[in-house]
């Protein structure tokens, strides 16, 4: 995450609604082995599931289990938030899940052992104690397959206390943990155990997708505050990512041609064909795609999201349905857009989609639709990004009773 003096008003404001104070005396588990010898998890509130596994709900405390021999490639990502970069996690799963990293680690010798089972939580959307039953349960789970340690790693702004809330939950259970925070001050007034503040993009919370030593030294930096005596530990990672030097490859496709059918469906279709041959060319060079959460082809898709907008005699989109098109068609656009071998920051994909394409024309006019039901429609905060709209989309939250609240508190003596 950028400095908060460096970003808008209105985001700058949104993040700083999600402050909120420690969930209770800090737990503290003693290190009583070194790292060599310990077996860490990886614990993401990225999200991610099985294909053939349950999608994350918009709203779900629940968690997925990801076992250390999994294929990238059967790995999606279902987390409700839109408002973070997900072309890091499309080029390399490690940004957000480093499972690779870990496994040289402990190959190195660096720690004892990643454990065999890791897992996923979705971190978007609600306050950290709604997931207090099911992180206990997850520290029973730990426990019985010998875990000393967990290494937990956000994605998105509410991913930040989410991982706040889940590090105190197994630190009450007796699992040491370890995290990364996005957002700063959400760390310095929640005061997990132990976290490490870095500099990255939302989206990206071990740093540049692909660069391995990169990602290794994050993660060993984070580990390293297991060793502390006492508690709560806040620390900065002192290495920014480093400056991309030259300028990423040009966007294969025009998205401002004319069109010869000017409804919503020719014109999506006839985007979507450009970039087909270059989404191919990118799933080749990847060996993996990260379309299919919502189990409908594009070219279904396409024809679904717009016989409404094209005739709204016909029936709206089932909204479920329609956050995960959504995501399939970005997802698409975003793998072909980056297709070609090249640093990408964080962002360029989403900035293309969202100012020079159908694609982003499509979600704005949905965006029109449930605001003029209601200002504040929920809805529109899974479908649009506040960088997309230039502006807040609500700072709400759901409790543990299911009920939309204001998504902080006041912060009481916080330093």
């Amino acid at each position: 995450m950028v400095e908060l003096a460096d970003i808008a008003e209105y985001e700058r404001n949104h993040l700083m609604s999600k402050l909120l104070p420690p969930l209770g005396e800090l737990p503290w588990v003693a290190n009583d082995k070194p790292l060599s010898e310990k077996k860490v998890a990886i614990i993401t509130t990225a999200g991610l599931n099985f294909r053939e596994d349950h999608n994350f709900e918009f709203v779900d405390s629940s968690y997925r289990a990801l076992p250390r021999d999994l294929a990238a490639s059967d790995i999606l990502m279902t987390h409700a938030s839109v408002n973070y970069d997900r072309s890091g996690f499309q080029e390399d799963i490690n940004v957000v899940f480093p499972v690779d990293r870990f496994k040289e680690l402990e190959s190195e010798g660096v720690i004892g052992r990643l454990a065999d089972v890791n897992y996923s939580f979705m971190g978007g959307g609600m306050l950290p104690d709604v997931y207090e039953a099911n992180a206990r349960d997850l520290a029973k789970l730990l426990k019985a397959d010998g875990v000393d340690a967990a290494f937990i790693v956000p994605v998105c702004p509410n991913c930040s206390r989410t991982v706040c809330g889940i590090a105190y939950y197994l630190e009450s259970e007796g699992i040491q943990t370890a995290g990364i925070a996005l957002f700063r001050e959400i760390a310095q007034t929640m005061k997990p155990p132990r976290i490490l503040w870095v500099s990255f993009p939302l989206g990206r919370p071990l740093g540049k997708p692909s660069d391995a030593a990169f990602q290794a030294e994050v993660i060993k930096h984070a580990l390293g505050l297991l060793d502390a005596e006492q508690g709560p530990l806040l620390e900065d990672y002192p290495i920014d990512l480093p400056d991309i030097d030259r300028p990423p490859p040009a966007c294969p496709v025009s998205f401002q041609r004319k069109r010869d059918d000017e409804s919503w469906h020719g014109r999506l279709s006839q985007e979507v064909g450009s970039l087909t041959p270059w989404y191919e060319l990118g799933l080749k060079r990847r060996g993996r795609t990260t379309v299919g959460v919502c189990e409908s082809s594009i070219n279904d898709i396409v024809a679904d999201v717009t016989t409404w907008a094209d005739d709204v005699m016909q029936p709206f989109p089932e909204p479920s349905w329609l956050k995960l098109a959504l995501e399939d068609l970005k997802s698409f656009y975003s793998e072909a857009i980056t297709a070609q071998p090249g640093d990408y920051e964080a962002g360029y994909s989403d900035a293309l989609i969202v100012d020079d394409t159908v694609l982003g024309e499509l979600i704005i006019h949905y965006v029109n639709y449930f605001e003029a039901k209601d200002p504040n429609h929920p809805f529109v905060r899974v479908i649009a990004s506040r960088e997309q709209l230039k502006r807040s989309t609500g700072n709400w939250a759901i409790d543990r009773d299911g009920a939309y609240v204001k998504a902080a508190y006041p912060i009481v003596g916080s330093d």
